[in-house]
């Protein structure tokens, strides 16, 4: 089992989004990925380790560590109308 810690925010939903309602905010060390500028704004799948880092000023913080991402394709605008029309 994991273990998170982050500050909790309730999530900026629609009402029928599928979606728990509810973010939990994870810092994440990006060091060991390429080009991290380039992946800024996207929707992105990350895959790493959780550690425990031990800051001088902050002290120690949980840290998910990627060790790599990949960017997720967004639908076409057309084929997200589509799909609202059709769950609708």
């Amino acid at each position: 089992m994991a273990y998170f810690e982050g500050q909790l925010k309730r999530a900026d939903t629609e009402p029928g989004e599928e979606h728990t309602g509810y973010v939990l905010e994870t810092e994440i060390d990006m060091s060991a990925i390429q080009d991290v500028d380039e992946l800024l704004g996207d929707q992105i799948a990350v895959t790493g380790d959780v550690e425990i880092v031990d800051f001088p000023e902050r002290g120690k913080i949980l840290v998910f560590k990627a060790t790599s991402v990949a960017v997720l394709e967004e639908e076409d605008e057309e084929d997200q109308e589509d799909e609202e029309l059709t769950s609708t």
